[in-house]
């Protein structure tokens, strides 16, 4: 016994554990779901940025080719001044912007240096990205010191008053795209940190809630098993005080019998040697009885055993006659000559037969008559007793098969139930069938065919 509360322990502390686990799991999985949509949310993020400073230095680049000191066909050192403090103007808007080039035929006119100083000019790296009709996209790389400054340069053809043209030339830093990204991907990283920390919390609090649940459970499993335990020892105490009061009133009119017999004269030897027999096969069966209830409270193994369904009734037929005969009831016997075999616990069928006939004689009443019907199909043996008593209602066919239910005055309720049981653990069913004038229970047992008792 307590090596099974062992290992029902354990494996509730396995379930327990893999719950938990399971939990965790999922959680995991969520939280990598999570990092993997903050990832998309980045590359979007990122994305937007760059389409964003894309438009903004085609704005600027546009903005400024259309400016007078670009166009005009006489140069002043002021028109270049005021277009110097449009640019400086721009860079406090957009601090990416590097430098800003005017060029008319093979010579610069104007160049401006924003952020850090260029020290060289190197080739265009990558192709020409087109933007628009007129706006052209270069990929360059400035170099600064040591290092190398990656810059998107805008450029746009202008043609002037005179007739001559010109490039507007805009760079912006690719660190440009990173600044309009920030605020984006800090509130991405905010919102993934806040719904990780409600997926873990909400998550933890299942696992605790899981690991409550299971201790909790174990010490419910725990009482009702001890009520289970107190149920079940006051139902074998009235199954056993059940299971013997037939015998022993069977018992007691056979004593009587001898008694009489042996206080006669003319006192007869045959008929007080049956009534011995009697008496003694009476009492054999009552310790088969507290066997069998003493292998239910201690389950052990028992062996099937190849039985004749027509041998088992007529044994408890013949158990009972002294009852039958006292009330007067007369019992109908229908059975095959070939015996009909089944694979059964024996002691189990013969208290499930008993218990049934004495069910149908307490129903008969005095004078009445019980049938008795033995039959086979293809598969099945069955058990017909049928009784001449006022029957069994539709509606509690099935319940009278249940512990403490009973529609006799005095009735426990527990011999259909212990017969009911006995049967199923025989590997059969028992059953109320529809029945004119009385009741009729049928036992129903899997049939063993001479080819399975051979095998």
């Amino acid at each position: 016994m307590f090596e099974a509360h062992y290992n029902k322990r354990r494996r509730q502390m396995s379930l327990t554990l893999m719950s938990v686990i399971m939990v965790l799991l999922i959680a995991g999985l969520t939280g990598g779901t999570l990092w993997v949509v903050r990832r998309l949310h980045g590359q979007l993020a990122h994305a937007e940025a760059a389409r964003a400073v894309l438009k903004e230095g085609e704005a600027i680049v546009s903005y400024l080719a259309k400016q007078r000191a670009v166009i005009s066909s006489r140069e002043t050192e002021g028109h270049w001044a005021g277009f110097s403090e449009l640019v400086q103007s721009l860079h406090t808007v957009q601090s990416g912007l590097q430098y800003v080039s005017i060029v008319k035929g093979d010579v610069t006119v104007f160049h401006e240096q924003l952020g850090v100083q260029e020290l060289s000019q190197p080739p265009a790296i990558g192709p020409v990205i087109p933007s628009n009709d007129t706006v052209r996209l270069t990929r360059r790389l400035l170099q600064v010191g040591s290092e190398t400054m990656p810059v998107v340069v805008f450029s746009v053809p202008v043609e002037a008053e005179d007739g001559s043209s010109a490039i507007v030339e805009v760079a912006l830093r690719v660190d440009a795209v990173s600044r309009e990204e920030r605020a984006a991907m800090t509130a991405i990283a905010y919102t993934f940190r806040l719904s990780l920390t409600a997926v873990l919390v909400a998550f933890g609090v299942c696992a605790l809630v899981v690991v409550w649940t299971f201790r909790r459970e174990a010490r419910r499993e725990k009482m009702r098993r001890e009520e289970e335990h107190l149920a079940f020892s006051g139902v074998l105490a009235n199954g056993i005080a059940h299971d013997f009061r037939n015998p022993m009133s069977a018992m007691r009119l056979d004593v009587q019998m001898l008694d009489r017999e042996a206080g006669k004269p003319d006192a007869r030897a045959g008929k007080m040697q049956q009534l011995a027999s009697r008496i003694r096969g009476t009492l054999d069966r009552m310790d088969t009885v507290f066997q069998e209830f003493f292998s239910l409270s201690r389950p052990t193994e028992e062996n099937v055993e190849l039985v004749s369904l027509q041998e088992v009734t007529e044994d408890c037929v013949g158990m009972l006659a002294p009852r039958l005969e006292q009330a007067g009831i007369v019992v109908d016997r229908e059975a095959p000559d070939a015996p009909i075999r089944v694979s059964v616990f024996s002691g189990a069928l013969r208290r499930a037969v008993t218990n049934v006939l004495v069910n149908a004689e307490h129903f008969a009443g005095s004078g009445g008559q019980i049938s008795v019907q033995i039959s086979s199909d293809r598969h099945h043996a069955n058990l017909d007793i049928m009784d001449s008593g006022p029957g069994i209602k539709k509606s509690e066919r099935k319940r009278i098969f249940d512990m403490f239910v009973s529609s006799r005055p005095g009735g426990t309720g527990l011999g259909l139930f212990l017969a009911r049981t006995a049967v199923e653990r025989c590997g059969g069913t028992i059953l109320a069938m529809d029945h004119e004038g009385g009741a009729h229970i049928r036992i129903r047992l899997p049939l063993v065919t001479e080819k399975d008792s051979e095998s």
